[in-house]
């Protein structure tokens, strides 16, 4: 007569893997939870660039452009837009971490890469917009020099720094498109959640001269497109 066999205990699924690392059950919603918020803070500072950005009007030298140059919203929409741009890579990161073994996967890994390169060169024309244009604007106000504002377009189109600044933005808009395609074939739902993203960062450069209205409009643009990415990224998790 054969015995029974024994009924397998069951066992609750461990938390921690035994190298102390947490398992990818638990793992996944926090890399998502990151992600989202990466986005969503991205979003909002990337709007806030041109939102918070005093607009003056360029056209002619006067002090009064001089002290929209020099004041604090002017240091504070620049970092706002470098702190936005900044998130871009780590928000990528994310979502390459919850497309792992999937469609897409690479596409999202090339997106990081292009996104930590763009926005590096691309902070380097910012730090020249914020200082050194403000020590400018700052000079004419203390001499009553309204022709010290016309070097600002000596700083803007030295050749090196807009060529930085072009190719860095040409990597931020190439890092939006591999996003979308990742978040594409990675299933995400919707399947074109990164497309309004890749639209604004495909934009990035020419909304530069653009009236104020259309800067900030493209603030907005770009701010639904995080939104959107950050919906996928909390659908993707809902969905495994």
């Amino acid at each position: 007569m054969t015995a029974a066999p024994h009924p397998v205990p069951r066992t609750a699924p461990a938390a921690r893997r035994d190298d102390g690392a947490a398992s990818p059950a638990v793992a996944r919603p926090t890399v998502a939870r990151w992600t989202v918020a990466g986005a969503v803070a991205a979003g909002v500072l990337l709007l806030l660039f041109p939102a918070l950005r005093p607009w003056p009007d360029e056209s002619v030298p006067t002090l009064a452009l001089a002290a929209g140059f020099a004041s604090d919203r002017w240091v504070l929409a620049h970092l706002c837009g470098i702190a936005g741009l900044g998130l871009l890579a780590p928000t990528l990161l994310g979502v390459r971490a919850l497309l792992r073994g999937r469609p897409g996967a690479r596409a999202a890994t090339a997106a990081v890469v292009t996104a930590w390169a763009g926005t590096g060169m691309s902070a380097l024309y910012f730090g020249a917009e914020i200082f050194g244009i403000r020590t400018l604007a700052q000079a004419a106000l203390r001499t009553g020099d309204t022709a010290l504002p016309a070097d600002v377009d000596a700083l803007r189109e030295q050749p090196a720094a807009m060529t930085l600044f072009g190719l860095g933005l040409a990597l931020v808009a190439a890092a939006g498109v591999l996003a979308a395609v990742a978040l594409w074939r990675g299933g995400a739902a919707p399947r074109w959640s990164g497309v309004v993203l890749a639209a604004g960062l495909l934009l990035y450069l020419p909304q530069f001269f653009g009236s104020p209205a259309v800067r900030v409009g493209h603030g907005v643009l770009v701010a639904v497109g995080l939104g959107l990415v950050a919906w996928a990224v909390h659908r993707l998790v809902d969905r495994a």
